[in-house]
């Protein structure tokens, strides 16, 4: 089932050391859990979700764990800047 209005944003995040600005969007799995597609520039580079142990994991993608939990925070921190 598709969603009617995606959502979509950017952050800012530090991949494989560098500085960079990333869109995400945000998608649901069947079960309804969300987890995030990121792109640099339109390139498809990983695929994220935050676990229940709130520990950010890569589904899909070969990012190094430090730019996986940069990417987490920068979207944590965006989703809070939006519901406060």
């Amino acid at each position: 089932m598709e969603n009617a209005a995606e959502i979509s944003f950017e952050i800012n995040a530090e991949i494989g050391g560098t500085a960079k600005t990333l869109r995400v969007e945000q998608q649901e799995t069947s079960d309804g859990a969300p987890y995030y597609v990121c792109f640099d520039n339109d390139q498809h580079i990983a695929e994220i979700r935050k676990e229940s142990n709130d520990h950010w994991v890569q589904l899909w993608g070969e990012l190094d764990e430090p730019s996986i939990s940069a990417i987490g925070k920068a979207i944590e921190q965006k989703e809070l800047k939006n519901n406060g």
